[in-house]
């Protein structure tokens, strides 16, 4: 579903499948299972995820290998704009 100029606030919000555009979240829990999602152009205060599905248990699998520091190097690897092709190196 596509959404735009949607205000979202105190509600779950399903990312997988939905496309959002110029939308603003405020006070939500984005609900994600590691689906196709869109995002421009929006606005986030206060927020918090809930992972479902294959990515939650590879999230978590990941934490069982790595504990919290790999966890946090892998998402560290998702932010820095160095990081091309996808690609993370995980360093233990």
């Amino acid at each position: 579903m596509e959404y735009e100029n949607e205000h979202f606030e105190g509600v779950t919000v399903t990312l997988d499948g939905n496309s959002y555009r110029k939308c603003s979240f405020k006070n939500v829990e984005l609900q994600y299972s590691g689906g196709p999602v869109e995002m421009a152009e929006c606005g986030m205060d206060h927020f918090s995820f809930r992972f479902g599905g294959d990515l939650a248990q590879g999230l978590f699998t990941l934490y069982q290998l790595f504990g919290t520091e790999g966890m946090l190097q892998i998402i560290r690897g998702f932010t820095d704009p160095d990081v091309t092709g996808g690609e993370i190196q995980i360093k233990v």
